[in-house]
């Protein structure tokens, strides 16, 4: 803690407050727009999916005065139960974008759903609600590196047990809290912790899901601190804080320390649907598949080596059911092995090798078979600055193809073009949106900060529910 003994929190809360006003350049501005594109592009390929359909379905039951809009459809709720569903809508996919700090993942825009239901029921102005996502990726992205021991793989919380938090501080800043406010909407939001057990072994749709109930937890945290509720403000460093039960030591400068460069732009942006870390292996699949013509007819055995954790989340299951062991499409798009087998099937891995259970199939159970996942040591040095992945193909008549991928394009040094996110959007939008609806979203979304908020809500609920 810093000398002045001013409370994390508070210390933190006057960092974001310092930003409310801020110069946003439009180097900025377009990156976060890129940011609200790809989520959309998650959010309308999943809208009809059974989670989002359930928490459509809970959000029709919360209305509320102001209302808000949920995305791809003609359906309002309550500030909570647009939250709730857009969040989930943009989560489902596994497609939202990841980053990773200290040995611990965050999926950042996941906090969008809430920015943009709290912007609808005030009627924000685009650089407001804009600035409100800049904020969230902050806050969420420094939770991942400020504490010192990993709460994330060695404390077994979920990568969502931040959201709240971040979620809180968007929140704030669109509702114009007060340094003290904020920090009571932080610290009231701080309280909610979230089990790991969400994604171990057999993974439910609550994969989904918990994402948008930690970002309704945090938009509500903003609004009770609006109308005078106090939080813990000791939160962090009390006696039985996060720091002295869950996190150890912390940096808490990095925390709290101004904003002067917006890590927004740091986020890792998604080709496929499946957990990042796997992507660096689907990549190297790929590769190899087309540049050699491997057919599954041809492939003897395939060897995936890549640093233990992935290894242990992604194959044994976090210590759970492991990964060859695929019954539902959450398992699958967390699994490294089924990930390689069906993209060496089919030749590619998008949402087509998860909407049919191709699990069950004959050619991918003899595929899945062939490959063999191992944990190279020398490949732990990269993680988790790297995510890197080492696929071997032996054919049946001798041959010997490989491909090391340290990371997956869409990283910031290898990253996706304004064209490959619109494509992208395009084609999970396809079943549900007319060449000319997609066009009109694309537009308005990449060109937000001169329009505004209302803009982007009409061109996106201009689709049938």
């Amino acid at each position: 803690m810093k000398n002045d003994e001013t409370p994390i929190v508070v210390q933190l809360s006057h960092a974001i407050h310092d930003a409310y006003n801020v110069k946003l350049d439009d180097g900025i501005l377009h990156a976060t727009e890129r940011a609200l594109l790809d989520t959309c592009a998650c959010a309308f390929g999943a809208r009809d999916s059974q989670p989002v359909l359930a928490a459509r379905g809970w959000a029709g039951m919360i209305q509320g005065t102001p209302s808000a809009r949920i995305l791809g459809t003609s359906e309002t709720s309550s500030v909570l139960g647009a939250a709730i569903a857009n969040s989930t809508m943009g989560r489902q996919l596994d497609m939202n974008d990841a980053f990773w700090g200290r040995e611990v993942v965050s999926h950042p825009s996941d906090n969008i759903g809430g920015c943009l239901a709290v912007a609808d029921a005030i009627g924000a102005s685009s650089e407001d609600l804009l600035r409100s996502i800049l904020i969230a990726y902050e806050v969420h992205m420094r939770a991942t590196e400020f504490s010192r021991e990993s709460w994330y793989m060695k404390g077994g919380w979920d990568v969502a047990f931040f959201l709240p938090l971040a979620s809180a501080a968007a929140a704030g800043s669109l509702l114009r809290l007060d340094p003290t406010r904020l920090a009571h909407a932080m610290a009231i939001a701080a309280s909610n912790a979230i089990l790991g057990e969400i994604r171990v072994g057999h993974i439910s749709t609550m994969k989904a899901l918990a994402s948008g109930r930690a970002v309704a937890h945090g938009v509500e945290a903003a609004y009770l601190a609006y109308h005078g509720v106090t939080g813990p403000l000791l939160i962090f460093e009390g006696a039985r804080g996060l720091s002295k039960l869950i996190l150890g030591a912390c940096d808490w400068d990095m925390l709290t320390g101004p904003i002067t460069t917006w890590r927004l732009p740091e986020t890792c942006y998604k080709q496929y649907p499946a957990a990042y870390i796997i992507h660096s292996a689907i990549d190297a699949t790929l590769a190899l598949r087309h540049e050699h013509g491997l057919t599954p007819d041809r492939i003897k055995e395939v060897v995936v080596s890549a640093y233990g954790w992935l290894i242990e989340e992604m194959v044994d299951g976090g210590g759970g059911k492991s990964r060859y062991d695929i019954d539902v499409r959450e398992t699958a798009d967390h699994s490294l092995p089924y990930c390689v087998a069906v993209s060496l099937v089919d030749g590619e891995y998008t949402t087509n090798q998860l909407d049919v259970p191709r699990w069950t199939s004959p050619e991918v159970r003899e595929m899945l078979a062939k490959v063999k996942c191992i944990h190279d040591p020398a490949l732990d040095g990269g993680f988790p600055a790297n995510r890197p992945a080492n696929v071997k193909i032996v054919t049946h008549d001798g041959k010997t193809f490989e491909r090391l991928v340290s990371f997956p394009k869409g990283d910031p040094r290898n990253p996706l073009s304004d064209d490959d996110i619109a494509g992208k959007f395009r084609q999970l939008s396809k079943n549900i949106l007319t060449e000319a609806q997609q066009q009109k979203i694309i537009a308005t979304t990449l060109n937000l900060h001169k329009l505004t908020p209302n803009d982007f809500f009409e061109a996106c609920t201009e689709v049938a529910p």
